[in-house]
This record gives structure tokens, C-alpha cells and sequence, in this order.
């Protein structure tokens, strides 16, 4: 659901408020799917070094705290410390490091997520339950997701970009 929620909100954020032209906002879709793209490394990272005494649980945690902190700063611009006035290309610049850092974390909680379900699954011992589980994650996430598309847009016509964000 987040990534349906934040990709119209990240179009529109892009096109209207930070006035990027279609070869620009082109390229930068290829830059917030990089985090995607390294996604067995935040696999390996999880499984094989622990944080806090933690495997899977404390990479989720950081995620989630870092996925919120970007989301938040950018819904607040940055705290009310950075307007397009002061500095156009810091402004942007900015913009487009949280979007990528809640990019990233959202890639990083998915990993972490799947391996937890795979943990699970694999601990179930009854192939039923084992089903069942796999089931009942995918279909939370096809669920949260098709709501999340749906509503985003709606939400986007009384809302900004950067509110939806906040």
C-alpha cells in the first residue's frame, strides 16, 4: 500500500512543485527503483549481521523510523528549514534524497518482511499453515495496495503532494 500511496504523490510532488520536465522525472524513476534492485543484499545484511541482538526485527524497526522520518520531512519541507526560495537546487536536491531514502526503506521492510513470513513458513512444519501464511501475506499486500491506488488520487484532489507525505 505505501509504495502505490507515495508513487502519484512523488509525480505530482515532482511535477508541480519542483516543476521537473518529463526527461528529468524519466531518469529519476530509475534512481528510486535502485534500492529495489540491491534488495538480496538487504537480504543477506539482515540474516547475517545482527543489530541490537536482533536479525530481521531491528532492520524493520530502523526502516520503519527512517521511512517515517523522510516521509515526515518532506511533508513538513524539510521543517519549514528549506523553501524553493532560499536555494532552488539544495531545495530539490533534498527532495529527491528523502524520496529515495523512503524508497529504500520501503524496499528494506519488504526483504525483511518476506523473510520473516519464509522463517515462519518454513518453522510451520504443516504444509497447510505453511500455505496459508504465504497466502494471507500477499494477499494483505495485493489488498493494501489496490486500496492504496485507489484512494491516493482522491486523496490527492483535496490534498498537496507534500501533505499526503506529512
Amino acid at each position: 500500500g505505501a509504495i502505490a500511496l507515495t508513487a502519484l504523490a512523488r509525480t505530482y510532488l515532482l511535477k508541480d512543485e519542483l516543476h521537473l520536465g518529463p526527461a528529468e522525472m524519466s531518469a529519476l524513476s530509475g534512481v528510486f527503483v535502485l534500492p529495489w534492485t540491491i534488495k538480496p543484499l538487504y537480504g543477506f545484511l539482515s540474516d547475517g549481521v545482527p543489530l541490537f541482538g536482533y536479525r530481521r526485527r531491528s532492520y524493520l524497526v530502523l526502516a520503519g523510523i527512517s521511512g517515517c522520518l523522510a516521509y515526515l520531512a518532506l511533508g513538513s519541507s524539510f521543517g519549514g528549514l528549506l523553501t524553493a526560495d532560499l536555494d532552488p537546487q539544495i531545495y530539490v536536491g533534498s527532495t529527491i534524497a528523502a524520496l529515495l531514502l523512503g524508497s529504500a526503506t520501503i524496499a528494506v521492510s519488504d526483504v525483511v518482511a518476506d523473510g520473516i513470513c519464509v522463517e515462519q513458513t518454513r518453522d510451520a512444519g504443516d504444509l497447510a499453515t505453511a500455505g496459508g501464511l504465504q497466502s494471507l501475506c500477499w494477499g494483505s499486500a495485493a489488498i493494501g495496495g489496490l486500496l492504496a491506488s485507489y484512494f491516493s488520487g482522491s486523496l490527492l484532489e483535496v490534498v498537496s503532494p507534500r501533505t499526503l507525505f506529512g
